[in-house]
């Protein structure tokens, strides 16, 4: 390689180089731009929490139902003893009944709620699911009764089971006197194994699946009562791997707290009750809520009594916590000493400021984690998008006419290029020289093909057909193939035809079988009185030493080089079909996609190519059995052996081959046929004006010379018996025959081969495209319903996220 071409060389490598790190540094520009845009997108959202907790569901869904991943949005997990009032707590969150609590029952599996404030909601309006809930009682826009009589069966029947599940019911609950919230409550804790199953290990297992899913925070109620006593925080302890290690990622809210506000009437004792609690690192938030004596009531009465309580439970709330503060500046006019409530308590009495706190860290949250979200949303959209181009595009591919179409295109292509390859193709040789081949490739490729050992024809069985491989192997062996084979070269197309023809005139010459061998049985083919002629009939004899050897020599070798030439089409077929695919994406897809199709169209080529095959061996050998089938004294280049005193000279060579060694006399008279031959008249003719009348009198009189033309053929005189020296001159006779046999059928072969074999694959070639579509093409695309189902559920999950995004679009032009 001179300088030149390796400066250009790294040039090239530069440009790409420069042209790779240009479209990176565009894409992370895109990139850059989407995320920019998505954090303008998130703080002006963030203003408005109804729109934002809006989207969060919509995203939230979209997380859950559509991509079977957990919600990213921060989510509060409510854990608390079966006594804690856990489920009221959670109800103080919806103002609204929903979640039963009767004893032996409770909750039994997490209920995922996501809690919107719509101020246009004059009734609250609810969509529940679940996998193990009752689709009857599933649904969208149901109402807060439904809701509550669908939650209450659902824990009945795992109640009646005794279990607990950890496939949560998911509610989203629109109300106009709600905050927007999103948290999941969990079966209560069973502390008194006496009171019902201990079922640490269940709630357990379910928190430890509600709390895998990113961004979830907890929120613990705790019992008023000593810390060391109290039941929830030991569970958490020992449930998130030790003491401390769940404090700074949870919510601690202190419910039922009008159990102690008796006990806790000065500031003092209040602040002693809640020291360990804050040398923990726990600062509870304090909330009171209004109960019912009696909660074994029927489900609607149930219903109705604690939406009375819910009604007031804020002021009912606010008038305990004012009276207990109260108390204690009864008690500071008694004991001025005593101390006000701490900062840590005093700022965190109320359940609303519990709600707040939680509402502040997941709005907090949701606006930080939005970009990133809509991120991946992109993403999402862009993979599934892809995804369901190519579920598309191999569902056409399922269509038989659309399978026809390409298969009768990408065939088209595949016999145009077989085509060029045959005419002469210099660049596609150049561009696949692995696909080259000498002639050792080639007898290797034969020998491995389908048709090796498979008869073709009558006339030649498979053992001769491998008795001439075998001589051809000789011939390679012992270095005699000759030089114009080219048995070396590197070829591809119609040079590895000429090749395999020119082996075969080369193997029949080697091919010829030793007449001397043949001396013994030379008496008796003469045969006694045939016609009732008492005369040795040399003639019969020499007949059959001709049909012997033109048989042996010439029709195995010709069925080889029709297997031989079969091969060679094939590696063109292989080679094509290589070619179209690499520079078609089309013919590419279409074998990626219909994976059987390749190997059908093979199929077919080769049915196509045995059918030319057997054809062109069928003719070749019926064109070849009138030369030998009798004899012609005056087949051109063929001179008997004299019967006059002066014969021809003869000697042997290697003990088989004859050479003439003809009288100078004859080769006068050669010489002056030659110049009387009806080229030579034609040629003098053609010098004057050209005449038809001329022109037929000239074959009239050629035709007249032909026939009336005397030649001996082997010599009159004979014995009664033939002896040693007749059948010596039979031998002569017939090997001189043979020869000039040999000479005029490897001028008809050429014809024969070149018409019923290279021109009859290419016409076959030509039609091949149209022939191989028609076919049942259902057969080999049967329906695919997965990929029927595949297409539905992308064409799903594409709308879904379109619609989220056109969501972002609309909210964005609110803004």
């Amino acid at each position: 390689m001179d300088r030149k071409t390796k400066r250009q060389e790294r040039r090239q490598k530069r440009e790409r180089h420069k042209a790779l790190e240009s479209s990176s540094s565009e894409l992370q520009s895109s990139e850059n731009k989407a995320t920019v845009s998505d954090e303008r997108f998130a703080k002006l959202l963030a203003k408005n929490e109804d729109e934002l907790l809006s989207f969060v569901t919509k995203i939230n869904s979209l997380y859950k139902d559509t991509l079977g991943r957990p919600a990213p949005f921060v989510t509060f997990v409510i854990c608390g003893m079966q006594s804690s009032g856990k489920s009221t707590i959670m109800e103080r969150f919806l103002n609204n009944p929903l979640n039963i609590v009767q004893e032996g029952t409770g909750t039994r599996c997490p209920l995922d709620t996501t809690c919107i404030h719509d101020s246009k909601c004059i009734e609250p309006r609810c969509d529940l699911s679940g996998f193990e809930l009752d689709q009857s009682k599933a649904g969208q826009d149901l109402t807060t009764e439904q809701v509550f009589a669908a939650i209450t069966e659902h824990n009945c029947t795992l109640a009646n089971n005794d279990s607990f599940s950890t496939e949560p019911l998911t509610l989203v609950y629109r109300a106009s006197n709600v905050q927007n919230m999103r948290f999941v409550d969990t079966p209560g804790i069973i502390e008194n194994q006496g009171t019902g199953r201990d079922n640490r290990e269940d709630i357990k297992r379910i928190l430890h699946e509600v709390l895998q899913k990113p961004n979830s925070k907890l929120c613990v109620l705790v019992e008023p009562k000593e810390f060391s006593t109290n039941g929830i925080i030991n569970f958490c302890d020992q449930t998130f791997g030790g003491k401390g290690k769940w404090t700074e990622n949870a919510i601690v809210i202190m419910t039922k707290f009008d159990t102690k506000v008796r006990d806790a009437r000065s500031g003092s004792k209040a602040n002693n009750f809640f020291a360990e609690y804050h040398e923990n690192n726990i600062f509870p938030y304090l909330a009171i809520t209004p109960t019912l004596d009696r909660e074994d009531l029927p489900p609607d009465v149930l219903y109705a009594e604690r939406k009375k309580l819910l009604q007031n439970a804020e002021k009912y709330e606010k008038e305990e916590f004012r009276e207990w503060q109260m108390v204690h500046s009864q008690y500071r006019e008694t004991d001025p000493d005593d101390p006000k409530l701490l900062p840590e308590i005093s700022s965190q009495i109320g359940f609303p400021l519990a709600e707040k706190k939680m509402r502040e860290v997941m709005l907090a949250d949701t606006a930080t984690r939005l970009p990133e979200v809509l991120m991946f949303l992109r993403k999402e959209l862009t993979k599934y998008r892809e995804e369901l181009e190519v579920c598309q595009e191999k569902q056409k591919f399922m269509d038989p006419l659309h399978i026809k179409q390409m298969v009768g295109d990408f065939m088209q292509d595949v016999c145009k290029r077989i085509e060029d390859y045959l005419d002469g193709d210099l660049e596609a040789a150049k561009r696949f020289p692995q696909s080259l081949m000498d002639l050792d490739n080639e007898l290797d490729m034969e020998e491995d093909s389908d048709w090796y050992d498979r008869r073709l024809g009558s006339t030649a069985s498979p053992d001769e057909e491998e008795q001439w491989r075998s001589k051809i192997q000789n011939m390679i062996d012992e270095d005699i193939v000759p030089n114009y084979v080219y048995s070396n070269k590197l070829f591809l197309g119609g040079k590895q035809f000429q090749r395999a023809f020119a082996l075969l005139k080369a193997t029949m010459s080697e091919s010829f079988p030793d007449l001397s061998e043949m001396k013994e049985y030379v008496a008796s083919g003469a045969g006694y009185l045939q016609g009732g002629l008492q005369r040795e009939n040399w003639e019969r004899a020499t007949l059959s030493l001709v049909k012997m050897t033109s048989k042996t020599a010439y029709h195995p070798g010709t069925n080889f080089f029709i297997k031989h030439a079969g091969s060679i089409f094939c590696h063109l077929f292989n080679v094509a079909l290589q070619e179209i695919k690499c520079n078609s994406f089309n013919a590419s897809r279409l074998i990626e996609l219909c994976p059987g199709t390749e190997d059908h169209l093979a199929v077919k080529f080769d049915d196509m190519l045995w059918s030319l095959m057997e054809h062109a061996a069928k003719n070749t050998h019926l064109a070849l059995e009138p030369w030998y089938s009798c004899l012609n004294p005056n087949l051109p280049s063929f001179h008997p052996i004299d019967d006059n005193g002066e014969e021809t000279k003869h000697y042997k060579m290697d003990g088989s081959q004859y050479v003439k060694v003809p009288k100078r006399s004859e080769l006068r008279e050669q010489k002056m046929k030659e110049k009387e031959t009806l080229f030579t008249m034609f040629k003098s003719m053609f010098k004057s004006t050209l005449d038809d009348r001329k022109i037929k009198q000239l074959l009239r009189s050629r035709g007249e010379d032909l026939a009336t033309e005397r030649k001996s053929f082997l010599p009159e005189e004979r014995s009664k018996m033939i002896n040693e020296e007749e059948t010596e001159k039979i031998l002569q006779s017939a090997f001189l025959y043979v020869m000039a046999l040999h000479e005029q059928i490897q001028i008809h072969l050429n014809f024969q081969i070149n018409h019923y074999v290279y021109n009859a694959f290419k016409d076959a070639n030509a039609h091949f495209s149209r022939e191989v579509t028609d076919y049942n093409w259902d057969e080999m695309v049967p329906r695919d319903y997965d990929l029927e189902d595949s297409i539905q559920e992308l064409e799903e999950k594409n709308s879904q996220f379109q619609n989220s995004l056109r969501e972002v679009q609309k909210i964005q032009s609110k803004f």
